[in-house]
């Protein structure tokens, strides 16, 4: 789980389908529906391998269709993506109300997915210092 979502070893995932080059299953995906990730392992070592989100999975499975491809879709809808989530929430993955100081004001923003998010209602804030902010 990356930021309360499920990422599958691209790897792993070509081999379920029966894809013999996870190449071409990577090939078939967005930039933001694949990532490199670092596995750590329990004897102290780490592994940095090709991860895909649980949306380039469904793309990927409807990409090499196969007859036997419905029933790995359904595995993943109704079983492991909703029981990742049940049991994977981290109080952390949610968003977190947070204040930052910019032009000696405070501002609220929330923290989410390691990023800040400002309201539309408080981006006065950062222009009144004269910087553009690019929509």
């Amino acid at each position: 789980m990356i930021d309360n979502q499920p990422w599958f070893v691209a790897p792993d995932f070509a081999q379920l389908m029966g894809l013999h080059n996870p190449r071409r299953l990577l090939h078939a995906l967005e930039r933001f529906e694949k990532r490199t990730v670092l596995l750590a392992h329990t004897c102290d070592s780490h592994e940095e391998v090709e991860a895909i989100s649980d949306a380039g999975a469904y793309k990927a499975l409807f990409r090499f269709a196969r007859p036997e491809h419905v029933e790995i879709s359904r595995w993943l809808s109704e079983v492991l993506v909703p029981t990742l989530h049940d049991y994977h929430r981290a109080p952390s993955a949610e968003p977190r109300r947070a204040f930052i100081s910019w032009a000696n004001r405070q501002v609220g923003v929330v923290r989410w997915q390691r990023e800040l998010w400002v309201a539309w209602r408080d981006l006065p804030a950062f222009l009144a210092d004269g910087q553009e902010v690019s929509p």
